[in-house]
């Protein structure tokens, strides 16, 4: 999983290096998202990001997993205007919304709250990067304590990576049943730029179709048949990108 997709500077928050720091959140802030072409998606996330975006299956590092596909071009994200703005009415994924926050792999079992120091809404010490933003914002700590902003983002984070944690069953789950069919594509935009999409994956309908009772149920049961036609659903979205990639 691209955990540090577009973090500049991350650093394990510590309540000691930090605990002066403050954060605000920028209106726009989306801009640091701009030069990316897709976004890993939670299992949860399917039914809201398929009314915008196509979703498919990719290899992440050595995992498969499920992302939102923002572009065509490979550093352009059709859904950030150059105000840094997402959108309106478009979803953003979490995967996103998580930033300047993010959980990393430590040294012992449990995983390490970072932040991306570069992110211009944490207000510094001097001697840190500056003093631009001190006293501007929310406190992260106070007297060592995670404050409600900070307190809210690590809620946020552990509920993603809980939802995350079952999205990773759920796409062990298709393979384990070998759902899944790699596709290509070309596609020709309103500019005739052609773009080649390869190694990605989507559920196959007819395998679908032809699964046992059992395993039929307990995908109906457990609300992860929704997330498949969803996914399925959500492949019309091909060509809407492909339209809005002809216009910038």
């Amino acid at each position: 999983m691209a955990e540090m997709l577009f973090y500049e500077k991350p650093v394990p928050l510590s309540s000691v290096h930090h605990a002066d720091w403050t954060l605000r959140l920028p209106e726009p802030r989306f801009g640091f998202a701009a030069s990316i072409n897709s976004v890993v998606l939670a299992g949860i996330e399917f039914v809201e990001a398929s009314k915008d975006y196509p979703i498919v299956f990719a290899k992440a590092a050595e995992a498969l997993v499920p992302v939102a596909l923002l572009g065509l071009r490979e550093t352009k994200n059709l859904y950030v205007d150059s105000h840094g703005e997402w959108l309106d009415g478009h979803y953003v994924p979490a995967f996103i919304r998580r930033y300047p926050f993010v959980l990393a792999e430590g040294p012992g079992p449990e995983p390490v709250v970072c932040i991306d120091e570069a992110f211009e809404g944490f207000g510094k010490p001097e001697g840190e990067g500056g003093a631009d933003g001190l006293g501007i914002g929310e406190a992260l700590f106070l007297e060592g304590e995670p404050q409600p902003v900070l307190s809210k983002a690590m809620e946020f984070l552990g509920e993603f990576q809980r939802q995350f944690d079952r999205t990773k069953r759920f796409v062990a789950g298709l393979e384990e049943h070998d759902l899944l069919t790699e596709v290509s594509a070309t596609i020709t935009d309103q500019q005739s730029v052609k773009t080649h999409l390869k190694g990605l994956k989507v559920v196959d309908e007819q395998k679908l179709i032809g699964l046992s009772d059992e395993v039929a149920l307990r995908l109906f049961r457990s609300g992860e048949l929704s997330w498949i036609y969803a996914h399925l659903m959500s492949i019309g979205n091909l060509k809407a990108l492909s339209q809005r990639a002809g216009l910038v």
